[in-house]
């Protein structure tokens, strides 16, 4: 088992992490603020919309991508920064979303003249939604000139705040060269993380998937289209990790979150519109209102909206159609085996690892938390009393039994920051921290046990169960249902239970617990959190 014991020489070698999740980020963030810079000029000209464009969108990805590397910055400078930049980003958004409509609308009304000239017989004066395009167009460009002031303000704090000169003299330090420690804490360290943050991102769109047969659910909709979103950036992210730097399936999101938009912007066009009537509606109308619609006009955007829910129907349709072509093509399960199996080489270990090499780093690392080592040492031994009760029953291997025996010392170190959401923080530890050297399945099966060993939720709950094999699957399974009854049994993290040794029967698998005191308040526990041990193991579980 794992021992506690650890030279204060070792410990302070080893204690402090490579950051190569540090070194992989500025080769990603540098790139983003350059394309963000250098649009600001041509923003503040606001001669040409494709200047706020891009602007947008690169403030967008830079957004995006920095909370993935928030720990390599100071939390001040990161809190800044990244409220300067959600600034600007909101600035932006709507002085674009302005532009898209104008744009739109001048186009609109070109193609709509061209068309009504040119049926035959030839019609004498303007198409019928004309004096909705010139109304709407008129008062968008008054609003557009206002925004502009706006977007020129959020420029000025900006550039007042110097963050982007701040972050650039982050993002600029000298790299060092890609080889030794840094080299093989990029292997290490680099997929877990991005497989379980683009994971993250895949569920939260695929869990939209019930409302894509819903035509009025439009709310949902757009929130689909912000998932395409955000997952589209972060596969842009880590693409570098992975062969091919993952053009396949960011192609697919990618026009998935067009498609969405082109709804989204038709659904706008409709609020607005509708909104506009009911407003004339209610309104009692004097003489010399020229601000106002006139009847004609009123008359031309109802036409116009009519026009724009029937788009709205045929766009409707092109996204169930594109969403089904995703599921034939099973996106979902291609992108995680990518994840995995579509690793380059330099993000992948080369070699396995020696336990006690192994050993040493899991010591380490749970002495991140001192407090809590004395629990984890006996959860662990009691885990391992389980686990070899039970061999001949679960046949799991020595390998299984050494991650179960890391998990029991890896699971409490998110206490580090406080009990509550620990588990949460001790999963996202054990897949981060570049001092273990350990593969992406290793790392998930270990991390899972510790998310869900408090027994709130099952490993099932998080997406990065899904990226393991089926076998993987269901040792994960097996190792968090012994790993939660040994966390209750030291519930009061006494260490009051001595040995625990079980009989295995046809229906039932019988536990008997030797202690130095009365531990029925533990047994208690460890009966409340048996319910993965029951289903992983098939069999009703007593504690005697």
């Amino acid at each position: 088992m794992i021992s506690s014991k650890t030279s204060t020489s070792e410990r302070e070698d080893k204690k402090q992490p490579v950051r190569a999740s540090c070194y992989f980020g500025n080769t990603r963030l540098l790139p983003l603020l350059d394309a963000f810079a250098k649009e600001i000029e041509g923003v503040r000209a606001a001669e040409d919309i494709e200047y706020i464009h891009r602007m947008r969108v690169a403030s967008r990805r830079l957004r995006a991508a920095m909370p993935l590397f928030s720990s390599c910055f100071s939390q001040k400078n990161y809190n800044r920064w990244s409220e300067e930049i959600k600034e600007i980003t909101r600035a932006l958004g709507e002085a674009r979303d302005t532009d898209v409509q104008i744009a739109y609308l001048t186009k609109y009304e070109k193609r709509t003249e061209k068309a009504w000239k040119s049926k035959k017989p030839v019609r004498e004066g303007n198409a019928p939604t004309l004096p909705a395009v010139q109304y709407l167009i008129s008062d968008l460009q008054k609003r557009r000139g206002n925004l502009q002031k706006d977007v020129l303000s959020a420029l000025d704090s900006l550039e007042k705040s110097h963050a982007i000169d701040d972050m650039r003299d982050v993002f600029c330090q000298p790299l060092p060269p890609v080889r030794g420690e840094l080299k093989r804490s990029l292997a290490y360290g680099i997929s877990p993380v991005a497989a379980q943050r683009i994971e993250e991102r895949l569920c939260t769109l695929l869990a939209f998937e019930p409302w894509v047969s819903h035509p009025e659910a439009v709310a949902e909709h757009h929130a689909t289209r912000i998932a395409a979103k955000k997952l589209r950036y972060t596969l842009e992210v880590y693409a570098p990790v992975y062969r091919l730097n993952l053009k396949k399936p960011i192609s697919r999101v990618k026009a998935l979150q067009e498609i969405l938009g082109d709804l989204h912007d038709c659904d706008v066009w409709i609020d607005t519109i509708t909104r506009l009537l009911l407003r004339e509606r209610s309104f009692l109308r004097t003489e010399n209102e020229e601000k106002r619609p006139d009847t004609f006009t009123l008359s031309s955007l109802k036409l116009f909206l009519a026009e724009r829910e029937r788009e709205r129907q045929q766009l409707y349709r092109h996204f169930v159609r594109y969403w089904a072509s995703l599921k034939r093509t099973h996106i979902g399960k291609n992108l995680r085996l990518t994840l995995d199996s579509g690793r380059k080489n330099s993000f992948r270990p080369h070699a396995p690892v020696p336990e006690d090499e192994i050993r040493t780093a899991v010591n380490i690392i749970s002495e991140d938390f001192p407090g809590g080592q004395k629990h984890s040492l006996h959860v662990t031994k009691l885990s391992l009393m389980l686990f070899d009760s039970l061999q001949p029953f679960h046949k799991m291997d020595a390998k299984d039994r050494f991650l179960l025996e890391c998990a029991g010392m890896l699971h409490d170190i998110g206490w580090i920051k406080g009990r509550k959401n620990h588990n949460k923080r001790s999963a996202a530890m054990i897949l981060s921290d570049e001092r273990l050297p350990l593969d992406l399945s290793e790392r998930g099966i270990i991390a899972l046990a510790a998310f869900a060993h408090r027994g709130s939720a099952p490993p099932e709950s998080q997406g990065f169960f899904y990226l393991l094999s089926s076998e993987c699957q269901k040792k994960t399974l097996q190792i968090t249902g012994i790993l939660r009854i040994a966390d209750g049994l030291d519930y009061l993290h006494l260490g009051t239970a001595q040995e625990v040794h079980c009989v295995i029967g046809e229906e039932e698998i019988a536990c008997d617990v030797i202690a130095s005191a009365d531990v029925s308040v533990e047994k208690q526990r460890a009966r409340i959190k048996s319910d993965l041990f029951i289903r992983a193991f098939g069999r009703n579980l007593v504690i005697r």
